[in-house]
C-alpha cells in the first residue's frame, strides 16, 4: 500500500507529491493526459510569490501595468513597480512535475482516474492506463484533478457553487504595449466576470470568463477589437470560484481547483493551488506519522490552508457576487469615480492580484459613494 495516491499532475498535484516525496513518503501521482502541462487551459498570469514555491524559468513575459476599458469607452491606465509574470503553463507544470520526479513521486501520465473510494482500511483508486483497468491503494488520496475532480465527485458529492465559463486563444498579434495587461469589463464581452489581451510578444492570449452561457459569442464580440484570422490555438474550460465547504474528508484531501480554491475575481488558482497544497503536505505528514486518517485528524488541512487564504478568499467572493450584478450604467459610474489620478495613484500602491480585497476596501473606505454604483443595476444587467 502506498503512503499517498495524488489524483492529478497540475501545479497543485506536483507540488504536493514532490513535498511528500522528499519527506521519504511513497507517493504515487496519476495523470490522465500523455504530456504533463496539455492541454492549456489558462491565462498564465503570477507573481513573484509563485516562485518561492515553485523553481520554473518558464517565463514569457513581465508586466507593470494594466489598461482597464468600460462598457462606455472610459479607460484607466494602472502602473505598478512590482513585476506581474506571465509564464509559458506547458512548460510550467512541466517544471513543477519535475520537481515531484526528482524527489522521488511515481509521476504515471496516460493514466485517467475512472473512480475512487476511502474505506477504514485505505483508499482505492481505479484508473485506466496503457487500455487496462488498474488499481492501486494508498493511505491517502488526494484530489488534484481539477474543476470536474473525481475525487470530490465520488468521496464528497459536491461541486463549488460558482463556476465560470472562460474561452481563449492565442492570436498571432503583438500588443503595442507589452508592458501591460488589458482587461475589458461589459455586456459585450463578458457576463458577471471580464475579457482580457495579455501579451507575449507576438502572440497575445485573448480571452474571457462568463458566469453565463455562451463563452463563445462573446468572444465574437471581444475579437473584433484584434486583427481578423490570426488565431493560433483556442483554450478554455470552467473555472470554480468558490471553494466547497469541506475540503477533507475520510482518508482524503482536496487541492486546487478539486476544492475550488482559486481567486473568486480573477479565476487564477496557481498559487492558491500551490499554497493549498503546501498546507495539504504538513496535513498529509502529521497523518502518516500519526497513523490517524480520520475526518477529524485531517479537519486541520482546512484550518491551514484558511489560515493563510480564507480570509481572502470569503472576501474576495462577496466582491464577486456583487460585481457579477453590476450592469454597464453602473460600471461606467464606479469608471466617473476611479478615474481620477488620485484614485490611479491609489490603485497603483494598494493593488495586489494575489490579495485584491484590500485594493476595494481602501477603495470604498476612500470614496464610500462607489457603493452606490454597487446597486445601480442598468436594464442588460439582467
Amino acid at each position: 500500500m502506498h503512503d499517498v495516491i495524488v489524483c492529478g499532475s497540475g501545479p497543485a498535484g506536483s507540488y504536493l507529491s514532490h513535498v511528500l516525496a522528499s519527506e521519504g513518503y511513497d507517493v504515487v501521482n496519476l495523470e490522465e493526459h500523455g504530456e504533463i502541462g496539455r492541454p492549456v487551459e489558462c491565462t498564465g498570469v503570477v507573481t513573484s510569490r509563485v516562485f518561492s514555491y515553485v523553481k520554473s524559468s518558464s517565463i514569457a513575459n513581465r508586466v507593470r501595468g494594466a489598461h482597464v476599458y468600460f462598457p462606455g469607452g472610459g479607460e484607466i491606465s494602472i502602473g505598478k513597480s512590482e513585476e506581474t509574470i506571465v509564464i509559458y503553463r506547458d512548460s510550467f507544470d512541466r517544471d513543477v512535475a519535475a520537481m515531484a520526479v526528482a524527489s522521488g513521486a511515481d509521476v504515471r501520465l496516460s493514466s485517467r482516474v475512472l473512480s475512487v473510494a476511502a474505506s477504514e482500511d485505505g483508499a482505492t483508486v481505479r484508473f485506466r492506463s496503457g487500455g487496462n483497468i488498474r488499481e492501486e491503494r494508498a493511505r491517502i488520496v488526494v484530489g488534484a484533478d481539477g474543476a470536474n475532480s473525481i475525487v470530490r465527485k465520488d468521496l464528497y458529492g459536491i461541486r463549488p457553487s460558482r463556476m465560470v465559463s472562460t474561452y481563449q486563444v492565442d492570436a498571432a498579434v503583438r500588443l503595442d504595449d507589452q508592458d501591460s495587461v488589458s482587461v475589458y469589463l461589459g455586456s459585450g464581452t463578458s457576463h458577471g466576470f471580464f475579457a482580457w489581451a495579455v501579451p507575449t510578444g507576438d502572440i497575445t492570449r485573448i480571452g474571457l470568463g462568463t458566469t453565463g452561457k455562451g463563452a463563445r459569442n462573446l468572444f465574437a464580440n471581444l475579437e473584433k477589437r484584434f486583427p481578423p484570422n490570426r488565431i493560433l490555438g483556442i483554450t478554455g474550460g470552467p473555472i470554480p470560484i468558490a471553494y466547497v465547504p469541506r475540503t477533507y474528508g475520510n482518508r482524503s484531501i482536496l487541492v486546487g481547483d478539486a476544492a475550488g480554491i482559486v481567486k473568486p475575481l480573477t479565476g487564477g488558482g496557481i498559487y492558491t493551488g500551490v499554497v493549498s497544497a503546501h498546507h495539504a503536505a504538513r496535513a498529509i505528514s502529521e497523518a502518516l506519522d500519526q497513523e490517524d486518517y480520520s475526518e477529524s485528524f485531517l479537519a486541520r488541512y482546512q484550518k491551514y490552508w484558511k489560515g493563510q487564504l480564507g480570509r481572502e478568499l470569503w472576501m474576495d467572493g462577496i466582491i464577486q457576487r456583487v460585481f457579477a450584478g453590476l450592469g454597464d450604467r453602473a460600471l461606467d459610474g464606479i469608471y466617473r469615480m476611479i478615474s481620477s489620478p488620485k484614485a490611479v495613484s491609489l490603485i497603483n500602491s494598494v493593488g495586489d492580484i494575489d490579495y485584491p480585497s484590500k485594493l476595494v476596501i481602501t477603495l470604498i473606505l476612500r470614496h464610500p459613494w462607489i457603493l452606490a454604483n454597487f446597486f445601480r443595476r442598468s436594464p442588460n444587467s439582467e
